[in-house]
């Protein structure tokens, strides 16, 4: 089986700025779900701490459940970009658990530092941005 040609950096980033507003929208919603744990619980860190837990495994699914079922997220889709393996196959729920895993190294390294240093979330977000933008360089 031969493999499609790998697509342009244009339409990466295009399909990327695309996930990254269906991802907002699918993180609000699943928050908006949350919600009412804040409401009813008192607020507190172990609740913040299942909060995060509860959206990256929101998150996950929606990646594992994409990649695994014809290897194309809804913005992969539009942008007619496919994740496949090298034999063209869609991934395997261990290869799609190792890509999400190392689909963090985008974001961890900077948020670390920002928690590590105590940084204002504005700091904190410049210095996120900052190495988003080195990283896709």
């Amino acid at each position: 089986m031969t493999l499609p040609p790998l697509a342009g950096l244009g339409r990466r980033l295009g399909s990327l700025l695309y996930e990254a507003l269906l991802l907002a929208a699918l993180l609000l919603t699943a928050a908006a779900v949350f919600q009412p744990l804040f409401v009813w619980l008192d607020h507190s860190r172990a609740l913040d701490a299942l909060f995060q837990l509860y959206l990256l495994a929101v998150l996950y699914a929606y990646c594992d459940w994409s990649w695994r079922r014809g290897g194309q997220t809804l913005a992969m889709k539009t942008w007619h970009i496919r994740v496949v393996d090298v034999h063209g196959a869609a991934l395997t729920q261990q290869r799609a658990l190792l890509r999400y895993a190392l689909s963090w190294l985008w974001f961890l390294p900077p948020l670390g530092m920002s928690w590590l240093l105590d940084l204002p979330a504005r700091e904190g977000a410049v210095i996120t941005l900052g190495w988003v933008a080195i990283w896709a360089i």
